[in-house]
């Protein structure tokens, strides 16, 4: 298993990122077809991180992410059906509630966007989706690769439903500045 996070504030731009790297699970089975399609070999879990220590330093960083009231709006590509089970079941394990670090009464799902967006599209893959717009995707399934290229998709988005896609995101006039992703 691996985390990453790669937030943008309401005006775009990067905030620092986030990733844990290989982490070893503590109880979890491994799937094999999980490891095929992510290149992640047996010896590279046993060498990896303990996953309470991942847990808090991932529950830390959150934290961290929190302006005032305002929790993280999770983002992903196809988040809403993968990567927040993951997540509710890592948290509960974990004897902690989600909805206290993230936003999950909205989240961003750029699989859903690319539906809208593209209805005749052949396939919504992430690297298919970053590809038609010029995002590049190395690496596809390893966690920080995947959400650093799925960032560029999600501003790809804002910047056209905010109509700036060709302007500096700074020429926006902002209605209100305490919004963030």
């Amino acid at each position: 298993m691996e985390i990453a996070a790669c937030p943008i504030d309401n005006e775009l731009k990067d905030l620092p990122e986030y990733t844990t790297g290989i982490i070893k699970p503590s109880t979890r089975l491994i799937n094999a077809g999980a490891l095929k399609a992510n290149g992640i070999t047996k010896e590279q879990i046993e060498k990896g991180e303990e996953e309470k220590e991942a847990f808090e330093k991932f529950k830390n960083y959150l934290k961290s992410l929190k302006r005032g009231k305002s929790l993280p709006i999770p983002c992903g590509h196809n988040i809403d059906k993968f990567d927040l089970g993951f997540l509710f079941l890592w948290f509960a394990e974990n004897g902690e509630d989600l909805g206290k670090y993230l936003n999950l009464d909205h989240t961003i799902d750029t699989l859903l966007r690319a539906r809208e967006v593209w209805p005749e599209a052949t396939n919504y893959k992430l690297g298919t989706c970053c590809q038609s717009v010029g995002i590049s995707l190395t690496g596809a399934h390893r966690a920080l690769n995947d959400t650093i290229a799925n960032k560029e998709l999600l501003k790809y988005f804002l910047q056209g439903a905010r109509g700036l896609r060709g302007k500096a995101a700074t020429e926006e006039k902002r209605l209100r500045k305490t919004f963030e992703f």
